[in-house]
């Protein structure tokens, strides 16, 4: 079953850093382990519905007059020394190619958006950025754009280390390098602090399903809904464990919630071909 397209696609409406090659993690209760193997994907995965979608939104071009606009604005970018203006012109930059999903240019002015204007919420749109577009990059690319990413992340901490989103996303950044367990460890922190928190609710529940503890992992996504039952992602992930532990009734339950909770056409679709499975 192909996750890696599926996450990409929600990752981006729910604002939550998850990325592709994460280690297998243990998360347990008690004791969390890290396995040192990584998930691989085989090639029969890459031929799935989801797998051509996210492959199909990734690709897609825009237009000739689009491409002109982008051209325009970026040259008028490099044209002023305004600070203000330069902010406002690359704030059209990164609209564009977010609406085209070219994640890897989206972060390139992410970046440039904060060095005109370090604000903790740019610091945090940088991280995101960075986190996403590591899943869509060559793999020799990827260790540096979350290392990116972390870095965005930890300057908005250093300005408010109170926002707890934003640390569950660090986190995240860390499962991937040496010290997983260091991220393992912030999420913990944060649920101790905010047991209600969602994003680190949702990495948790994510990580489990990454190492194939299915069943935590509906633990964790039935306390994510309780806390949020609107949560589209997190109740569709429910239902993906649920389907993964056989039990197709469940499955189908949530599955058909969560289109109920999100009317993205991308999302939709996904839904759809996950229904056809656990009917």
């Amino acid at each position: 079953m192909q996750k890696k397209q599926i996450i990409a696609i929600l990752a981006a409406a729910v604002g939550i850093g998850i990325v592709f090659s994460l280690p297998k993690v243990l998360v347990d209760n008690e004791k969390e382990a890290v396995k040192g193997a990584e998930e691989t994907v085989s090639a029969s995965d890459s031929k799935s519905e989801a797998g051509k979608l996210m492959a199909e939104k990734h690709t897609h071009k825009p237009s000739n007059d689009e491409q002109k606009k982008i051209q325009d604005f970026t040259k008028k970018y490099y044209s002023i020394s305004d600070k203000e203006k330069k902010r406002i012109f690359a704030d059209s930059i990164v609209k564009y190619y977010t609406q085209f999903h070219q994640y890897d240019s989206v972060a390139k002015y992410s970046g440039e958006i904060v060095l005109l204007q370090p604000t903790e919420k740019n610091l945090v749109s940088a991280g995101d950025a960075y986190m996403q577009a590591s899943d869509l990059v060559s793999e020799n690319d990827k260790s540096t754009y979350m290392d990116k990413s972390r870095f965005y992340y930890q300057k908005a901490l250093d300005l408010n280390a109170k926002n707890l989103d934003t640390k569950s996303k660090l986190a995240m950044t860390y499962v991937t390098t040496s010290t997983p367990m260091k991220g393992i460890a912030l999420l913990r922190e944060v649920v101790k602090e905010d047991p209600a928190n969602q994003t680190a609710i949702f990495n948790l529940g994510y990580l489990s399903m990454q190492s194939g503890q299915y069943a935590k992992a509906v633990d964790r996504f039935e306390e994510l809904i309780k806390v949020n039952p609107a949560h589209a992602s997190g109740t569709f992930y429910l239902g993906l464990s649920y389907l993964e532990l056989g039990n197709k009734s469940k499955a189908n339950q949530y599955f058909t919630k969560a289109k109920g909770l999100d009317s993205d056409p991308e999302f939709q679709a996904i839904i759809d071909s996950y229904l056809k499975e656990s009917n």
